[in-house]
């Protein structure tokens, strides 16, 4: 019975997100093209793509060429309306991933917080005039329309193998994927042979010019902070996320033999008081970027785990010029 429910309510779903694609389709409803060069990096599915990594990867291919601005809705935070990242605003302010970009880059960005992407470019059109826009998870508001869009889907769970919420994690319509100029599949296996790689792409119902296969590259541990994590028993070690999907962290971990707890939080998940008081009992604490910037409070020794998608088979520097020559303009600063 419940799953017959579930199969209704995405079926509803499905034809919910068909109709309203197609009022944009047919200008029913207003979409404008961004008159600057712009990329939007989107999924159709509820998270767990890659996406802030893969903003965070533009940014350092891009920044040497041109300025950059990057808006981002700022999922869960606390603040409204528009806000313009600068030293004074924390994670808060921000957001969770929002803040992790601009920890990083803030030498190298305007970091614009805005639910309404429209208002947003305004601004840039006003204060960035010259720059690259870089819209963080904005393939599914078709108020405005980027110059290139990259499409991102998981390799253990693509778009043409799930279905629509709540039964699985599609939040938009397959047939968007027509709108997508680079299909990127993240989170692939390091050991992915071109053969594998053909055989993927024979299973995608709509074709693409450009496909990338891109994995998940974890900083490598410092040999000293790895001889002292294993020697850690499982009630003194965990492992903290807030993330959509732990399967390639815990991967990563267990294979370097360490033993820990697991305390899985949903995603973008703000740490309480007493999720502070749990940790503390641990004599060390495993965590990604994106929590750490939540974690400023935690008493006990931490360990960052950084991350960064990793192109396979040689091709970053063919995805980078395809890319440019996709925006064709002259970026300047």
């Amino acid at each position: 019975m419940k799953s017959m429910v579930f199969y209704l309510l995405a079926k509803a779903y499905q034809s919910v997100v068909f109709i309203r694609n197609y009022f944009y389709d047919i200008g029913l409803l207003a979409s404008v093209q961004v008159n600057q060069p712009s990329i939007c990096v989107g999924n159709l599915s509820i998270g767990g793509t890659g996406k802030t990594p893969m903003v965070e990867k533009l940014i350092t291919m891009f920044k040497a060429q041109c300025s950059i601005a990057v808006v981002t809705r700022g999922y869960k935070r606390e603040s409204t309306g528009m806000i313009i990242a600068d030293k004074k605003h924390g994670v808060k302010d921000l957001g969770d991933e929002p803040f992790q970009i601009w920890k990083k880059f803030q030498s190298d960005i305007a970091l614009i917080i805005d639910a309404n992407r429209t208002r947003a470019v305004n601004y840039i059109y006003q204060k960035h005039p010259n720059c690259l826009i870089l819209f963080d998870d904005a393939f599914q508001h078709r108020k405005i329309r980027a110059t290139v869009n990259l499409l991102l889907t998981t390799f253990g769970n693509p778009f043409f193998k799930d279905d629509y919420l709540p039964k699985g994690s599609l939040r938009d319509h397959k047939n968007q994927t027509a709108r997508a100029d680079f299909l990127l599949i993240t989170k692939c296996p390091q050991s992915l042979t071109l053969i594998d790689a053909e055989r993927f792409k024979s299973e995608l119902k709509t074709p693409f010019d450009q496909v990338y296969f891109c994995s998940l590259q974890y900083e490598e541990i410092r040999p000293e902070n790895l001889e002292e994590l294993c020697s850690y028993q499982k009630n003194e070690l965990a492992l903290a996320t807030g993330l959509a999907s732990t399967e390639e962290l815990e991967a990563y971990l267990n294979g370097m033999n360490l033993n820990y707890t697991l305390l899985k939080f949903p995603d973008h998940h703000n740490y309480t008081v007493k999720d502070l008081e749990t940790l503390n009992t641990f004599k060390c604490v495993l965590t990604t970027e994106k929590d750490e910037v939540k974690l400023s409070n935690l008493k006990t020794k931490m360990q960052v785990i950084k991350v960064a998608h990793h192109f396979l088979f040689n091709q970053e520097s063919e995805f980078f010029e395809k890319i440019s020559a996709k925006l064709n303009v002259n970026l300047t600063q």
